[in-house]
């Protein structure tokens, strides 16, 4: 089975880089969508819409270009002590980017975890 995270990821990394203004992301799913959520929110990218192609849906999506990069990661476990090596690790400088999550409550952004006080699985770095 495909990696459906990453090769969404990739197509948003790509179209960024192609300096295009919106992009059409196939399959749309529940864990796409959320993603694509929260990085709206933190205004990595602009509206998007679900629509029905007859199959698994497609999500069209404007970009802002303000993603330098993105990428999907593999979803290894992590404590809630071992945030801030984490973020060390990925980010390119404190506060700076994205590590988005997948806990027991949802998926969410490290921050989030962290107030929460919940450890969880890596999804997505954006910066």
């Amino acid at each position: 089975m495909p990696n459906q995270l990453g090769n969404i990821i990739t197509c948003i990394k790509n179209a960024e880089r192609a300096r295009q203004k919106e992009v059409i992301l196939s399959p749309a799913s529940k864990l796409v969508q959320r993603i694509l959520r929260i990085l709206q929110q933190e205004a990595y990218i602009g509206e998007f819409e679900r629509y029905d192609d007859g199959r698994q849906g497609k999500f069209k999506v404007a970009l802002l270009g303000r993603i330098n990069e993105c990428r999907a990661l593999l979803r290894l476990n992590y404590k809630v002590e071992q945030f801030e090596a984490l973020e060390r690790e990925l980010l390119p400088a404190p506060g700076l980017g994205l590590i988005i999550l997948t806990t027991n409550q949802g998926i969410m952004r490290l921050k989030d975890a962290e107030e929460k006080h919940i450890g969880g699985m890596t999804l997505a770095v954006v910066y």
